[in-house]
């Protein structure tokens, strides 16, 4: 029989040392859980939908418990032939967004976003501005030279987030056990949200209606 080998002190509290590290690490299955679903997008009164708007749909979650943010990022917004390309996008929370010139005339970016405006000048074609986005929610942005030209900018303080396929079907990866709320928005419509406890092994569905027209771009205002 192989005789009992007592460590050493030093590799005694080497050990113990690796043993609580071990005990202060998430569970393999704390952020395990997966949400599916799928959401349609119907048309309300006097309205109009194409079949391809329904991946504009926005679907996160958000525990009830604290969560760490997402990390900021870099993104673009093209001004292009007098439009916002593209007109919806969505960031995570102190992300930093460029709106580079791609005309050959001026443009004059910004928003009047309670608690989140800003005011980015006249610049013209080959030229960019950018703007930090600190502020969680929805934040509308305009063109002070064309006036039909919107777009949406959708800062999100929680990962969990994603947009359906073309046929939308979503699929939310990652997330953490127990209560929260889950929410689904549409730049068309009203956001609907249903409360729900992770995991669950039911798949989500949710009929969103387009009560706004779609945004547009004002192709033919003069420069």
């Amino acid at each position: 029989m192989t005789p009992f080998i007592r460590p050493s002190t030093a590799c005694a509290l080497l050990l113990c040392s690796f043993v609580a590290c071990l005990a202060t690490l998430p569970s393999p299955s704390a952020e395990a859980a997966t949400l599916v679903g799928r959401v349609e997008l119907k048309a309300g009164a006097r309205q109009q939908v194409e079949a391809r708007e329904v991946a504009d749909t926005l679907v996160y979650f958000v525990p009830d418990a604290k969560t760490a943010p997402p990390p900021a990022g870099r993104f673009t917004i093209d001004t292009h032939s007098k439009g916002f390309v593209p007109s919806v996008l969505v960031v995570p929370q102190g992300s930093e967004v460029a709106f580079p010139n791609r005309d050959s005339i001026l443009h004059h970016v910004f928003s009047r976003t309670p608690g989140a405006e800003f005011d980015l000048g006249f610049y013209p074609g080959g030229q960019s501005r950018s703007q930090v986005f600190r502020k969680p929610g929805l934040n509308l942005v305009s063109c002070n030279v064309h006036h039909g030209m919107r777009a949406m900018v959708v800062v999100m303080s929680t990962p969990y987030y994603t947009r359906p396929d073309a046929n939308g079907r979503f699929r939310l990866e990652g997330l953490p056990d127990g209560p929260g709320t889950l929410v689904y928005w549409h730049p068309r419509g009203r956001a609907s949200s249903e409360k729900l406890t992770l995991p669950t092994p039911q798949p989500r569905w949710q009929r969103l209606t387009a009560t706004k027209p779609p945004i547009a771009h004002d192709a033919k205002a003069a420069p």
